[in-house]
């Protein structure tokens, strides 16, 4: 069951962290499942809690279900995949994801999508047309 639960949200979110973007086939750390409202604040292990998320995007969120959007110092809930549409609340700058919302915002922060680090390999994906 686990395996096919899986393979449903891989398919969904078209083999992409549903934060990030970034492809899981090109990443070589496997992507995980995350919980969207994490168990611990209640949250089902069920495909509409579920989204695929690379590592570093759900070893950041961890069991956050909000955080302080930078521009205004408020608190946001993060992004949900399920029932926020990505377009909405991002854009890319070339490597670089905007958040064009306070959601965007505090989920872009709390998540550490603009890392140098996560940049540079998102960078090297777009030159060679991976992303």
């Amino acid at each position: 069951m686990a395996l096919s639960r899986r393979r449903l949200v891989y398919e969904r979110a078209n083999g992409r962290c549903e934060y990030c973007q970034s492809p899981a086939l090109r990443d070589i750390l496997p992507f995980q499942l995350d919980h969207i409202r994490s168990r611990k604040h209640g949250g089902p292990t069920k495909l509409s809690n579920l989204a695929l998320s690379c590592l570093a995007c759900n070893t950041f969120k961890g069991s956050d279900i909000a955080a302080i959007d930078p521009e205004t110092d408020t608190l946001q809930p993060l992004f949900d995949p399920r029932r926020d549409v990505w377009n909405v609340h991002f854009r890319w700058d070339g490597p670089i994801l905007v958040g064009n919302t306070a959601i965007g915002r505090a989920t872009a922060a709390l998540l550490r999508i603009n890392l140098p680090t996560r940049v540079d390999y998102r960078r090297s994906l777009m030159r060679a047309r991976l992303f």
